[in-house]
């Protein structure tokens, strides 16, 4: 895997203000911009809300887009980002990374929560993106819960998965959640994995909790934060993974020893 410097970022969203939200992304972009990949918390860009958000939703080409896709050649960084989509058949919760070259790589949650599945529509495909030779799956929040996510990503040639969240989770209760779960999802598929959350106010009532996690394809933690303030963590990912080379018992790819002929329940 090549080596990459990656930078996540836990940042206040303010529903409905896009021009503020872009002045806080491109702020974190340009103190930042010797990394690689930059990725912001889920719906930065409209902020995050389960309340009328049709009010908040913006569609595909919406001009913040043209200032995002123009941020990410300027600084020569890809840029992951999210908001409310207003598509021709409903709200999307849709992610994006945006990149040097101008490629715009699409995300729609497919797995939605109780509340979002009275208001938006779930997507349809689970894709992987390359970006410049680094293979990105890229999914929302709750479905990191899902394993088959992950392990479909990591099928498809994932090497690194992004999990952008906006919840209220804070502090130790989101350092222990995360460490029940994610690192698992890392080492089953032999993947590096980070995560990384809206924090603070969104400016309608609902304050997001923050963090931020990397964890390496053997599932141990690289670095983390649990802050309840504004901040970024870079941390340089690559080298050679589980699959990589002979298969010995330090170096083992469970994902390749999996015998999917025995997992349906059809």
């Amino acid at each position: 895997m090549k080596s990459v410097l990656l930078t996540m970022v836990q940042c206040r969203s303010i529903l409905g203000r896009i021009t503020e939200n872009l002045s806080t992304i491109e702020q974190f972009v340009a103190e930042n911009q010797d990394s690689d990949v930059i990725c912001f918390p889920e719906m930065c860009l409209t902020g995050y809300t389960s309340s009328n958000p049709i009010e908040y939703s913006i569609t595909p080409d919406h001009p913040a887009i043209d200032v995002m896709v123009d941020m990410a050649k300027r600084y020569s960084i890809s840029i992951v980002f999210g908001y409310i989509e207003h598509g021709s058949y409903g709200l999307h919760l849709r992610q994006e990374i945006v990149t040097p070259s101008g490629c715009r790589h699409v995300y729609r949650k497919t797995h939605l929560g109780i509340k979002e599945s009275k208001l938006f529509v779930p997507g349809d495909s689970l894709p992987v993106f390359d970006l410049d030779g680094l293979v990105v799956g890229l999914h929302l929040c709750s479905e990191s819960h899902i394993p088959e996510i992950s392990t479909t990503f990591r099928a498809k040639g994932a090497e690194l998965i992004l999990v952008p969240f906006a919840n209220a989770i804070s502090g130790d209760r989101r350092r222990d959640t995360w460490h029940r779960y994610l690192p698992a999802r890392a080492n089953d598929n032999g993947v590096y994995v980070a995560a990384f959350s809206a924090v603070g106010d969104n400016g309608a009532g609902v304050t997001f909790g923050g963090g931020l996690m990397v964890i390496d394809p053997r599932g141990e933690i690289i670095r983390e934060s649990y802050t309840d303030v504004e901040c970024s963590i870079s941390v340089e990912i690559g080298g050679s993974l589980p699959r990589d080379g002979p298969q010995t018992m330090r170096n083992i790819s469970y994902f390749d020893r999996r015998r999917p002929e025995l997992y349906s329940l059809k």
